[in-house]
Parts: structure tokens; C-alpha cells; sequence
């Protein structure tokens, strides 16, 4: 993917949780958001994608904004017509329709792979600080044995002994 096709996604597709927000895009294309509204109010599937969110995270704020579902965001990005942005943004509102299927979803694969290995990876950490414990007290367990500190090292057999009758 090109490189300036990722700087565009990533300035445009901001989402929390399983919603996409859709002002960082039509910002970014300079589309009109209250027409963006009402075309998604119109449609039927988008209208049951969508859902109203704030994050103070991405728009440092806590005003409740448009989101869609992954699903309602890619089928909103396909019935874009292009002609309703400006000429110089046009061939890169075409050139979004086409790759975003394989970012949004390669993306998602991606953040699923990564949340699964970095949860392997705190276990992994857990199960070595107590596999170094265990090796520790096994350590000092045959350290005390060599010393002589264990039970059976401390009877005295340097003196003969003998049975009295």
C-alpha cells in the first residue's frame, strides 16, 4: 500500500471501540457533515450502523459525535459519489473506495493478532518471574544440602559409636 494511502487512512479512520467516526473523514475530504447525516438517515442499513459516541482521547472533547460500524462506515465510504468533493480530491476519494476493504479489515485482523500476542507475552512474563522463584528456592534447597544444613547432614559420624550392653 502506498505510503500516502496509509497517511490517509490514518488521518481518517478514527474510531473507538467497534465504531469509526465519520468527522475525521469528511474533514479530511471536505464533505458537508450535516448532509453526511441525512444521507445516512436516509439509508436504511447505515441508520441501524450508526450510533452517537464522544472520546475525549481523539477530539479532546466530550461532545457526542456520528460513528458507524465497520460495516456502515465501509458501505457509506462505497456509495460516496466522488462528484461531491473537490477536484483535486476526487482521484483520492476513489483511490479510498477501492482499498477500504483491505485496510479496515487487514487492520482489524492485525489489532486482534497483536492483542492476542501481547496477552501470550504478559502470561509468558508472569509464568518466568515465578519459574525464577522456583529455580531460586531449588538453588538454595541444593546449596543448604552441599553445606550441610539439611537434617541428615548434621548427625555426627566422625566419632565411633558403640552399643552398650
Amino acid at each position: 500500500m502506498e505510503t500516502s494511502a496509509l497517511e490517509m487512512f490514518n488521518a481518517t479512520v478514527k474510531y473507538t471501540g467497534e465504531h469509526i467516526f465519520i468527522k475525521p473523514f469528511c474533514d479530511f475530504f471536505q464533505i458537508n457533515m450535516q448532509n453526511q447525516y441525512r444521507s445516512i438517515d436516509k439509508d436504511e442499513i447505515l441508520r441501524s450502523e450508526r450510533i452517537k459516541k464522544s472520546s475525549m482521547l481523539l477530539f479532546n472533547d466530550e461532545r457526542a459525535r456520528v460513528a458507524l460500524s465497520k460495516r456502515g462506515f465501509t458501505r457509506w465510504i462505497q456509495i460516496l459519489n466522488p462528484q461531491i468533493v473537490q477536484v483535486s480530491l476526487r482521484q483520492k476519494l476513489i483511490q479510498y473506495q477501492r482499498l477500504i476493504f483491505d485496510f479496515l479489515f487487514g487492520k482489524v485482523e492485525r489489532d486482534e493478532q497483536i492483542k492476542v500476542i501481547a496477552h501470550r507475552r504478559d502470561k509468558l512474563k508472569r509464568l518466568k518471574s515465578k519459574i525464577a522463584i522456583e529455580i531460586s528456592l531449588c538453588e538454595e534447597q541444593i546449596y543448604d544440602h552441599l553445606l550441610g544444613k539439611s537434617p541428615q547432614g548434621k548427625l555426627d559420624f566422625s566419632s565411633p559409636k558403640t552399643i552398650a550392653s
